[in-house]
């Protein structure tokens, strides 16, 4: 059974979301193979304080086969109670932050200070590369997140497990050198919309074990992300990997 490391539930203010409940996750998940994933909260992402949307998310999935992950913004005051108060409250396992919406630079102090207290807690970190295309959004907005700026902020964190959410085909082969020099750098699959099998062209540039899926449901159709995978000609073991094995390094709790 496969894993989903980008999946969210709440509300998108810029459109309506018409399958974005608990139960439309587990019948799209169950109808494409995958077994659970890790789950964070739309409405945190503009929440003036992201842990009450995140409060919200553990009513839905405390207790499910879903992990819950962190929205954090490190720019306001309370984050590490919030992620002390997540280990306790929600069994947290990961914390996912979007830098292009909260208005930061990965490279600034706060996000180190963050980074430290996730190698503590030995939490993996989930960089929100885009959420949808920039052009897209019209109430706000979010600054793009520069390949350069990511390429420091990953060289800088090579002991953080770093998961870098829909980031295109393009931008991963700008840091193919990081993919294969940091053991614990991660690509999930929601970006790959650039060309027909674009993953098989993909591993020519970066191994199968730094590639993870991810769906970005409900933003995206997760059926069109699943066929990413799932239809082009690679090895099955290739394919369980990438649907599977790989997001279990993410885990230190197993």
């Amino acid at each position: 059974m496969s894993t989903d490391v980008n999946a969210l539930l709440g509300h998108w203010p810029f459109r309506k979301i018409r399958k974005n409940t608990l139960d439309d996750l587990r019948h799209v998940h169950r109808t494409n193979g995958i077994s659970g994933g890790y789950v964070a909260s739309l409405n945190s992402i503009f929440y003036n304080d992201p842990f009450e949307g995140d409060e919200e998310l553990h009513a839905l999935i405390g207790g499910t086969e879903y992990k819950h992950v962190l929205t954090v913004n490190p720019t306001l005051p309370g984050w590490r109670r919030d992620i002390e108060d997540g280990l306790k409250r929600f069994d947290i396992r990961g914390v996912r932050v979007y830098p292009t919406y909260h208005d930061y630079d990965l490279n600034d102090e706060p996000v180190s200070e963050l980074c430290d207290a996730l190698q503590e807690f030995g939490l993996p970190l989930f960089v929100t590369k885009r959420m949808e295309d920039e052009r897209l959004d019209y109430l706000i907005k979010p600054k793009p997140l520069d390949v350069e700026s990511l390429r420091r902020f990953v060289r800088s964190r090579p002991n953080l497990d770093i998961v870098v959410l829909n980031i295109r085909f393009a931008e991963i082969v700008a840091l193919e050198a990081e993919a294969n020099e940091l053991p614990r750098l991660f690509f999930d699959t929601s970006g790959l919309k650039d060309k027909v099998f674009v993953l098989e062209e993909l591993l020519r540039h970066v191994p199968a074990g730094k590639i993870v899926y991810g769906s970005q449901h409900p933003l995206y159709c997760l059926k069109s992300t699943h066929a990413i995978v799932d239809m082009v000609d690679l090895p099955d073991e290739t394919k369980r990997a990438i649907f599977a094995d790989n997001a279990k390094l993410l885990d230190r709790t197993n």
